[in-house]
């Protein structure tokens, strides 16, 4: 089974300058918690690159070689032709970053060299970085002719033999490396244009490097937040935001900082759907467990006074002060790896950020010994933790092991601290900061927040003539856009062959899944996205309704609460898989490439799904003519797919090209065209997928027949 591959996009990651007052901001790991300097600042961020107004970000054509002429634009009302705007052109950059706008005349036909070109030519010829710049006045349209070159789907990327190295570009705006090598022009093409078609390409420079890689290490919470009842009635439901805290529990910056960010989501109205998140980034990880006086320390390493650092002008006094809290001035220097042992404990009962509140007080404004295990059991306690347990938790060698590995994966990628990841939960997106950021900072971080994930979200035609919300739908995604971009478009005859449903195992399925197999086909965050999907369509239906769960196992994956008084059916092929389904109210043993005739009555349930198995049908047509006839008039029926298969079960039109999202989301809306042909209305597609994890692509139809 091939892999597909991604192209990478060009990004660059912005760096701010250290000004002499940054350390009063940010601490660096290697330093001790309490170091200030003379006067207090504010942090500045790093400016956003002004990317412009672009109707096509920089980029690489995937291809061997574009032609194409200079754009025109004309009147949106008359037609007629006008003045190219100011500002408005193609834009070519050299592998040196040098910009320039193309200028050429009327008449002239462009030739641009695509990624497979340079490649097949051992980068003898350069691919062509370019941008389209458009900052077009309202009524003003651009247009422009231009003709791709590809070859045949399957070609694969191939360079000269010794030169693959100088075949691929390298460096800081390279847009196209190693990725591109070995892939085929199809999976070329699909890669480029799922870039293409994210909001994140038209914000480009926005993600660092370092943002993308901690969010891999951070995983998202899969499901959502409780969502308090005075949102649920007025339907205006806030995101959740994401927070994680990459610091030391002792870093008086980090709990500063930490103060205003709560204050900014309470002003925003955030507070309630905060996620709130806590790693270790030892300042000093070696500290002794007798720890040190606050004040020797600053005398000795900051020439600090035991005066100064007591008296009312101390900077960090007058910064707690302004966020409402009065730092004590005779804590110690301590050792936390005990505190973040207690906080990780603190994680799986969902009681971090109340332990972490609890630390920071006692340490800050107590100036209790945070080391100390009796000093933890009164913070556990006050946390809502039972306090018998702390000691053992503390000392337990996995988690002491898990707290260290953490810190080693952190120290090495955060140089210093606090350093916050802030993403909105749905989308994945976000952005990552440092420093001691005042509450107006922190209004402006999360305003970022909320519209880097303004792009997720849509609507699908749902059962009984409701619409089904899908809160994590991507819309710009190529499968979401399939179904959408045919306007209701069929084919006037089935397209496919007897031979697009042979399999490479052709043995009956009987034997394959003789043995029940009590496993997971897709990832934890992938799951959780399916049952979300689920819970939007049932939601939009009387409790008590009818499902049936088509060549189903142990797991049919639906939103428990939901389904108090509901009829649940199952169908599989392992008897004892179904047996310990939990969610089953009946369940029922068939093969359906040996029998598709179903047992049931016409018109018996409100939703069919099937999920994850439409790639193994052999006869689509009948079985999906039979999901029609048990669907009550109105009713839905959601067939889910992604990459992963048997692939010697997988017919051939799913098996050839198993990442094809797009090409098998037509594939399923096929099935429903054609069983039966005129039964089904409203289809839609979906991709639900998590920003890190496998592919969740839907595929829904409504009954026919239904009247209000």
């Amino acid at each position: 089974m091939e892999s597909q591959t991604s192209i990478r996009p060009h990004t660059t990651q912005t760096m701010s300058t250290a000004n002499d007052d940054a350390m009063f901001n940010m601490m660096p790991v290697s330093s001790l918690a309490d170091s200030q300097a003379n006067e207090p600042s504010e942090l500045e961020s790093a400016p956003e690159e002004e990317v412009g107004d672009y109707w096509l970000p920089w980029h690489i054509d995937s291809n061997f070689v574009t032609l194409l002429h200079k754009e025109m634009y004309a009147d949106e009302k008359t037609t007629a032709f006008v003045s190219e705007p100011e500002g408005a052109g193609l834009l070519i950059m050299n592998p040196a970053g040098d910009v320039a706008k193309m200028t050429t005349r009327d008449d002239a036909m462009i030739l641009q060299m695509g990624a497979f070109g340079q490649i097949y030519a051992g980068g003898h010829v350069n691919a062509c970085r370019h941008a389209v710049a458009s900052p077009r006045p309202p009524g003003i349209a651009r247009f422009n002719f231009c003709n791709f070159w590809y070859v045949p789907w399957h070609t694969r990327c191939d360079a000269p033999v010794g030169m693959e190295s100088v075949a691929v570009s390298s460096g800081w705006n390279a847009m196209m490396d190693s990725s591109y090598l070995d892939i085929t022009m199809k999976q070329g093409f699909a890669a480029f244009r799922q870039f293409m078609t994210t909001p994140e390409a038209r914000v480009q420079f926005a993600d660092s490097v370092g943002f993308k890689e901690l969010s891999e290490i951070f995983p998202l919470p899969t499901r959502a937040a409780a969502v308090p009842a005075s949102q649920l009635q007025s339907g205006q439901v806030t995101p959740e935001i994401v927070v994680d805290v990459l610091t030391d529990v002792r870093c008086p910056f980090s709990f500063i900082s930490q103060l205003n960010l709560d204050t900014a989501l309470k002003r925003l109205g955030l507070d309630a759907r905060a996620i709130v998140r806590y790693h270790p980034v030892f300042l000093n990880p070696n500290v002794p467990k007798e720890g040190e006086s606050l004040d020797d320390y600053l005398l000795r390493d900051y020439g600090y006074t035991k005066e100064y650092a007591h008296s009312e002008s101390y900077p960090l006094r007058v910064a707690g002060l302004a966020a409402g809290v009065e730092l004590n001035p005779h804590r110690r220097v301590v050792n936390t790896f005990d505190a973040f042992c207690l906080i990780d404990a603190a994680q799986d009962l969902g009681k971090q950020y109340e332990v972490v509140k609890a630390l920071s007080r006692r340490y800050f404004e107590q100036a209790d010994d945070i080391s100390d295990e009796e000093v933890l059991k009164q913070a556990g306690v006050e946390a809502g933790l039972p306090g018998g347990q702390v000691g053992a938790w503390i000392q337990d060698p996995q988690r002491r092991a898990r707290v260290q590995a953490v810190y080693e994966e952190l120290s090495s990628r955060v140089g210093e601290v606090p350093h916050f990841l802030l993403r909105e939960r749905v989308s994945g997106n976000g952005i990552e900061v440092g420093g001691n950021r005042s509450v107006d900072d922190w209004e402006g971080v999360l305003n970022t927040v909320l519209e880097k994930a303004r792009f997720i979200g849509m609507s699908i035609p749902g059962p009984y003539g409701q619409s089904v919300s899908l809160a994590e739908g991507i819309p710009y995604a190529p499968v979401s856009l399939a179904l959408p971009a045919q306007h209701s478009w069929s084919a006037a005859s089935w397209p496919l062959s007897e031979q697009h449903f042979s399999r490479l195992d052709e043995s009956p399925d009987s034997s394959m899944y003789s043995e029940p197999r009590l496993v997971n086909h897709l990832d934890d965050s992938s799951l959780a996205r399916l049952t979300e999907a689920y819970r939007s369509a049932f939601r939009t239906v009387p409790p008590g309704f009818a499902v049936l769960d088509l060549c189903s196992s142990w797991n049919s994956h639906y939103p428990q609460e939901l389904l108090d008084g509901a009829r649940v059916v199952v169908h599989g092929l392992n008897e004892a898989e179904l047996r310990v389904n939990g969610q089953a109210s009946e369940h029922h043993k068939q093969d359906l490439n040996e029998n598709a005739q179903l047992p049931w009555k016409d018109n018996s349930y409100d939703f069919v799904t099937m999920a994850l198995s439409v790639q193994y049908l052999t006869d689509p047509r009948a079985v999906f003519a039979e999901m029609h006839r048990v669907l009550k008039p109105g009713g839905m029926a959601i067939v889910a797919h992604s990459h992963r298969c048997f692939i010697e079960k997988a017919v051939k039109a799913f098996a050839d090209e198993t990442y094809d999202g797009e090409g098998h989301t037509h594939l399923v809306c096929r099935y429903f065209q054609n069983g039966p042909v005129g039964g089904w209305e409203n289809f839609a597609s979906a991709d639900v997928s998590p920003r890190h994890g496998d592919p969740v692509w839907l595929v829904t139809a409504v009954k026919a027949g239904h009247t209000k």
